[in-house]
């Protein structure tokens, strides 16, 4: 009893989606003579040979490509970087980002008021539809695929443009309701930017082994709401100015990300490639 109940706990903490020894290898609690039948027959699933010739890696008697071998990463968010077993379902992560890319653009230009536009409620349309239910959409769709991060981003950031909508609107009054308070208008704003600051940078910190273009989307555009989140705290438009600065850069990775994932000699003439960042998960 007691050693059947060490089992089951330690079942819990590998989690519902880890099969216990006893479950992966049938036999394994059949005594000492059952136990060394199972770890036989595991052994014998183990791989004792590992050998690269080029583009081929032998793996004991079987041989594999190496694209084929490309971790699929939690957390993944370049289309096509790290293939995934067959599926019916197409990858959202190209809509997610195209979306990401396109309001980031907008928005980034109206805040560096590039060629002296200061008025930013064309940005209203993109951030409601196209950077919002669009993006969230994209967010939804990673999940049956099974890629968490992705649905994460998409999904967070599509609540963002939805939210930011919602609030430049004069139907929602937000802004009017702070007509008479201006400062305390800045530092409402600066405390929505912030909150939107520490998430970047959490999920930053999760592209540390994906690709340049990934990791630097991320760096960019963390920058570009410490930059945003402090313009509003101490009302400096130079400030705000310079975080439009790098969301256009932000916005230009995340380009590249999506045109390096779905770009290649099939499809195209000019296709590009993804650097990986050192010690990223691939063979």
């Amino acid at each position: 009893m007691v050693s059947d109940s060490v089992s089951r706990e330690m079942d819990l903490e590998k989690g519902p989606t880890q099969a216990s020894y006893e479950e992966a290898v049938p036999g394994a609690r059949g005594g000492a003579r059952g136990g060394l039948d199972a770890r036989d027959a595991l052994s014998g699933r183990l791989v004792h040979a590992v050998s690269v010739d080029g583009d081929f890696v032998h793996l004991g008697d079987r041989t594999y490509r190496r694209a084929e071998l490309a971790n699929a990463f939690a957390g993944e968010l370049n289309p096509g970087i790290h293939p995934r077993p067959p599926t019916n379902l197409a990858n959202p992560v190209p809509l997610g980002l195209a979306s990401f890319s396109y309001c980031a653009l907008v928005l980034s230009l109206l805040n560096a008021q590039v060629r002296g536009v200061t008025n930013g409620n064309i940005v209203i349309t993109a951030s409601l539809f196209f950077g919002g239910c669009i993006e969230l959409f994209a967010g939804l769709l990673c999940y049956p695929i099974g890629n968490t991060y992705a649905m994460t981003v998409f999904g967070s950031f599509g609540g963002f443009w939805i939210s930011y909508g919602a609030l430049v609107m004069d139907q929602f009054g937000i802004l009017a309701s702070y007509a008479d308070e201006p400062e305390m208008m800045a530092n409402a704003m600066g405390f929505f930017l912030a909150g939107w600051t520490v998430f970047t940078f959490l999920m930053l910190m999760c592209t540390l082994k994906s690709t340049w273009g990934l990791f630097l989307l991320f760096f960019f555009l963390e920058l570009t709401f410490l930059m945003l989140t402090i313009g509003a705290f101490v009302s400096s438009e130079n400030v705000t100015k310079a975080a439009g600065y790098f969301g256009i850069l932000s916005s230009v990775c995340g380009w590249y990300s999506l045109y390096s994932g779905i770009a290649d000699p099939s499809n195209s003439y000019f296709p590009i490639r993804a650097y990986y960042m050192p010690n990223a998960p691939t063979v």
